[in-house]
Formats: C-alpha cells, structure tokens, sequence
C-alpha cells in the first residue's frame, strides 16, 4: 500500500511534479488513485472512496485542520516550489489572464503550505535550486519517496513520458532533459511577458517576493501591499492608483487587497502622504478577516507623511485579509497622495496549525495619533 501526499504553491514547478508522479505511477502501479485536496474531509473522502491500495494526493490550498494532521504524522511529504516571479508567469500563461486575483491565489498557497514549517520530515523541491539536473535525478528520488523501483526500460518509457527523445537512452544522459526543458515540453508557455503586467509583476515583488526560499525555513523580515494592491470604494473596485479624493461624505476610501499571510502575530504599519492641509480629518482603518482582526483611528497632524501601527493575529491562513480605510466625516477638499501598508511577523517562529485552530478575541480599537516622517521609503 503507498500513500504519497504532494504540496505545492501553484506553477510550473508543481505542474511538472505532480505530473511526473502520475507517470511514474502509470509505470510502477497496475493501478492507482490521485485526488487534490484543500481539507481533512477531502482527503477522508479521497481515501474512504478509493479503489486501489495505491494513493497519490497533492494540495496547493491545504487549510489549517488537513496541515495540523498532516503534522502529527512522520511520514516524509514533497514540497514543490519556485520564485514567486517564476509562479505568477506560469499563473498568466495558465489562464490568459494578468489579475491580481491571481497574487491573491499565489499568497493563499503560500499562506496554506507555510503551516506545513513545523514538519521535520519534508523533502523540498525548488525549482530556483534544482537549477540544471537532469530529470532522471528527479525522478529517482520521487521514486524513493514512493518507495517504488523502475527497471531501466521503466525509467526509459518515463523519461520519454516528461519530454526525452525517443532515441534517447538512460546511459547516455546527454539525451535526458533538464527540468526546465522537460518542463518546456510538457507545459510550453512564452516567457515574454507583455507590457501590461509589468504593474502586477511590481506588487508581487513587493508583496510575494519576500516569501521565496522562506516557505519552510527562515522567516519573511517583512513585506509591503502597495497602494495599486488595494481598489476604489467609490469608483467601483478600481486599483487604487494615483491621489486618493476626500471630497465628499465620510465614507470608505479604498479596501482590500484580499492577499494572505502565514499564521502567527504580524506587525502593520499603514502610511498616508498628504500633500493639502485635510482640517482635522481622523481615518479609521480597520482589518478584517472573517472577523475584525484589528482597529484603529489615525489622526494627521497637518500635511507630510505619516505613519500608525498596530498588531494583529492570523489564525486561518486559508482566510483572506482586508484593510480598510475610512474618513470618520465628510470633506469639501483635500486627498491622500499616496497609501501603503508594511507588515513584518512579531515572532521569529511561526506557530504550528494546532496553535491557531482555537478562537480569540479580536485586537481591541486603539487611537493613535499619526507620527510624522522626515522621509518615507514608498518603494516604488
């Protein structure tokens, strides 16, 4: 019997994993179930409804019950990553598409798999690292972990199967692909990204990129949500670029960004420029995420840049978090000229999914007055 459970944050690095345990079980198994789960029900039900002793399962979005069983066990469990660049250009290529949904989606995996950090046994495959190896290197320690031997005649067929040459042959491994031209072969995409991502690629640099070589080990030292993250209260769900306009009732200005962040307490920092004199105008920026994370009253002093912080807790990475940003009464002039929001993690260690899966009480609202900056780094 073998059950072999994959994670992995979504791209090209996964795409080829999970295929390449497919092909291999095609090889080694008479027969064989796979399922991709999110949660503990799903993988219950994956197993209960199985009709083979052989069972491959992998998860992306893995919620914080499927992590915390997951960790109760010894069992060795594969981790597929890669740069979060690398991951949202096979994510354009994917679904055609270049919307911040699909930051979102990325920082969810990222979140989810993260609770996965405590696990002692987990073979780590990263696509930055692996760099120039030869596949059929790969696929001896995938077959390892499935605890499964090929013949050389399997290994062939296999190798043929993720994007060798049909003349070619194990002994002579100048015919075996690396991973990035098996990869190339299986799932070809254009590596020319057009014009007009070139702002969705800036947030995940700022918002995503922290995260790479991180998942497991080490701890993100912090990480930034832009202004162009977060859209327009009062122009439909617009990105929030350019001034942001206080004329008008007191009202929401802008929210979101909808991303996610690994368990544990986390350091906000929220930065507003203003340019124009706003009379005494107070914010209230809040932070929500099922339930009010967090909240707090900003009161600007005048005009420059400003900064508040606070803290709050993340319990269910799987949830995402917004932000938003109020004015408490109306205003006949004025604008925000620029927003973004920092966030650090307070621990140096994130806590393990058994840590989060009880309730607590949402961070009582604080007021703050804004403290002033001679300078603001808005990391453009």
């Amino acid at each position: 019997m073998t059950l072999q459970i994959a994670l992995g944050i979504p791209g090209l690095m996964s795409t080829w994993g999970i295929h390449a345990l497919k092909v291999i079980a095609d090889e080694a198994f008479d027969d064989y179930n796979y399922a991709s789960v999110e949660t503990l029900d799903d993988m219950r039900n994956a197993w209960t409804s199985r009709s083979s002793q052989n069972v491959i399962l992998s998860s992306l979005y893995p919620d914080a019950a499927l992590c915390a069983f997951l960790c109760r066990s010894k069992t060795p469990y594969i981790i597929f990553s890669e740069s979060a660049l690398d991951s949202i250009a096979h994510l354009i290529h994917q679904f055609a598409e270049q919307d911040i949904a699909l930051v979102r989606s990325l920082s969810a995996s990222i979140a989810c798999v993260s609770q996965m950090r405590p696990h002692p046994f987990l073979v780590h495959l990263d696509r930055t690292k692996i760099g120039n190896v030869r596949i059929h290197r790969i696929i001896a320690q995938l077959c390892r972990q499935l605890g499964v031997s090929l013949t050389p005649a399997g290994m062939i067929r296999c190798l043929e199967q993720l994007g060798m040459d049909s003349t070619g042959s194990t002994t002579e491994t100048g015919h075996i692909p690396t991973l990035e031209e098996s990869a190339a072969r299986i799932s070809p995409h254009d590596v020319h990204q057009p014009d007009e991502v070139e702002g969705l690629l800036k947030i995940v640099q700022h918002a995503i990129e922290p995260f790479d070589g991180k998942i497991l080990k080490g701890q993100v030292a912090s990480l930034t949500w832009p202004q162009e993250s977060f859209l327009l209260a009062d122009k439909g769900g617009e990105p929030a670029t350019g001034e942001i306009d206080l004329v008008g009732r007191a009202r929401c200005l802008v929210y979101g960004p909808y991303f996610h962040l690994p368990a544990g307490e986390w350091n906000v920092r929220f930065f507003l420029d203003i340019n124009q004199n706003i009379y005494g105008q107070i914010f209230t920026i809040e932070i929500y995420s099922e339930d009010v994370l967090g909240k707090i009253r900003v009161r600007p002093s005048g005009t420059g840049s400003f900064a508040a912080e606070t803290t709050f807790r993340v319990e269910r990475p799987k949830i995402p978090i917004e932000i938003r940003l109020f004015t408490e009464t109306g205003s006949i002039e004025g604008a925000i000229a620029h927003w973004h929001v920092d966030l650090s993690p307070v621990d140096s260690e994130i806590g393990t999914p058994e840590d989060y899966q009880s309730g607590s009480n949402p961070e009582p609202e604080q007021d703050a007055d804004a403290m002033k900056l001679e300078s603001v780094n808005h990391q453009d």
